[in-house]
């Protein structure tokens, strides 16, 4: 596989590791299907990282519980998925209309150990080269009346200023008034804290391209933001970071802000979906309100 769908291994492994812990924090029952021994060697090559496979598991169940407010408000909506990874949400959310894309030999291997086929709700698999296809190309046959949503988890890590100004104008023409979901780390948050990751995932030619202030590349695009939620704060108030509350206001400013998950409306257009308030932190340590209500769909044999 390319380098950067190699990563989809640690952020895979990543899960795997939390599901077979007595108490999940993201519980994601499917990733165990895609590990295999070259997998266990590429997420093994991040074995000190904890830090950051934290980060990746809150990140994941974070989005996971905007999406299911989303679909608590919209059930008909439609999500699409940019570099999907190893991702299982469709498997494991109750409703929406699910669009998955990413490189021609990823998608070959999901489909393998985890055919769209077998999933409850309705899931097309596109492929697509992202150095020589053209996104905008295949992007064009998804066509839905309701609400649409973009998931692009753990991506703009990997473009530059002007590749991430292409690639939301690109969604902006094609679905205005859409939504996107994403995670967004500035420079110096990789700089303070990610640069040992940056340096691993560069050995595998991997290469991180953060950005000062990525966020204000979105507001100068005509996007409104709709949710932010910090990953930090979300780890202290689960305890996974022993951080004082008043260290964390008053010294850790940039930590708060420069790792979060956003909620992005296109403004440009009458929102087709009914925008759910995100809660600054999600209740994670058991079931969600949007989860009691949704009855989270049982993972890979337990159906």
């Amino acid at each position: 596989m390319k380098p950067i769908s190699n990563m989809a291994f640690y952020c895979c492994g990543a899960r795997m590791q939390d599901a077979a812990t007595p108490n999940p924090i993201c519980g994601d029952e499917y990733a165990k299907l895609f590990m295999n021994d070259y997998g266990q060697g590429i997420y093994e090559k991040f074995s000190r990282e904890t830090f950051s496979r934290t980060s990746m598991t809150v990140r994941h169940r974070i989005i996971d519980e905007v999406l299911r407010q989303m679909l608590l408000a919209n059930p008909d909506s439609c999500f699409v998925t940019i570099g999907a990874g190893f991702d299982s949400r469709p498997y494991r959310l109750t409703g929406g209309i699910w669009f998955e894309l990413d490189e021609p030999q990823l998608i070959a291997y999901k489909n393998k150990h985890l055919p769209a086929g077998e999933c409850a709700n309705p899931l097309r698999r596109l492929s697509i080269n992202f150095e020589t296809d053209c996104l905008e190309e295949k992007l064009s046959p998804i066509s839905h009346s309701g609400p649409v949503v973009f998931i692009l988890e753990g991506i703009f890590i990997y473009l530059n200023e002007a590749q991430t100004g292409e690639l939301i104008q690109t969604l902006n023409r094609l679905f205005p008034g859409h939504l996107l979901v994403c995670d967004l780390v500035n420079r110096e948050m990789v700089e303070k804290y990610g640069h040992r990751l940056r340096d691993i995932a560069g050995e595998m030619n991997a290469a991180f391209q953060p950005i000062e202030q990525p966020e204000a590349i979105f507001s100068r695009s005509g996007y409104q933001v709709k949710g932010k939620i910090s990953l930090v704060e979300v780890c202290v108030a689960l305890g996974l970071y022993k951080i004082p509350d008043y260290f964390l206001k008053y010294f850790l400013k940039n930590e708060i802000d420069g790792n979060s998950v956003y909620v992005w409306l296109d403004e440009r257009k009458p929102a087709l979906m009914k925008v759910p308030a995100q809660e600054a932190h999600p209740r994670m340590a058991g079931l969600t309100p949007a989860e009691k209500a949704q009855k989270t769909r049982p993972g890979p044999g337990r159906r």
